[in-house]
């Protein structure tokens, strides 16, 4: 075998780009199949979140004021309404862990830090904590303390614990009764 010529190169060059061209094939497939696994499982979690909010009731906001703010006027079935809007946050939250992990969540998107600092308050009472170390308790059973959706669940207690929904609500109308004064006094200026 003597000189190549340049028809040797072209054929060694298209060979080349052939391959690169099925590489690129094969990533494109498996990212296809991450994000069609992504969508099912975010259905899944969609329709289990239905039904959950489907069984809410009439009045599930006043449930869940007598839930947060008022548990010892609330009902059994305040509390089975609190149970369900606790179990959709908790689907939502293993969906973004789960798409987190596939790559389609973070790098300035939502996280599942960022989801648990804006749906903390809604475990901030005795009943909400209780679940929450159920939920805990139950991943430990199964060897998912290590789990950072673990960690996330920790991270709401104790946020949940140390930002109680009766103290909020104590100190949120507290604000408003001293912005409200001032209105009355005539103190802000427009």
């Amino acid at each position: 075998m003597g000189k190549w010529n340049l028809v040797d190169w072209l054929q060694v060059a298209g060979n080349l780009g052939l391959i690169a061209g099925l590489i690129l094939v094969a990533v494109q497939i498996r990212d296809s199949n991450r994000i069609a696994s992504a969508e099912m499982f975010s259905a899944s979690v969609d329709t289990t979140v239905a039904l959950n909010t489907s069984q809410l009731g009439e009045t599930p906001q006043a449930s869940m004021t007598r839930v947060l703010y008022e548990p010892d006027t609330a009902t059994i079935e305040d509390f089975y309404v609190a149970d369900r809007i606790y179990d959709a946050l908790f689907r939502i939250l293993v969906r973004v862990h789960v798409l987190e992990d596939l790559g389609l969540y973070g790098g300035g998107g939502i996280t599942p830090q960022g989801f648990v600092q804006v749906h903390y308050q809604a475990f901030a009472c005795p009943y909400g904590l209780s679940w929450l170390d159920q939920v805990q308790q139950k991943l430990s059973a199964g060897g998912g303390s290590e789990q950072p959706l673990f960690g996330s669940l920790q991270l709401m207690r104790d946020l949940a614990r140390t930002n109680s929904a009766q103290t909020d609500m104590a100190d949120r109308k507290q604000r408003s009764l001293k912005i409200l004064s001032q209105v009355l006094e005539g103190s802000p200026t427009l």
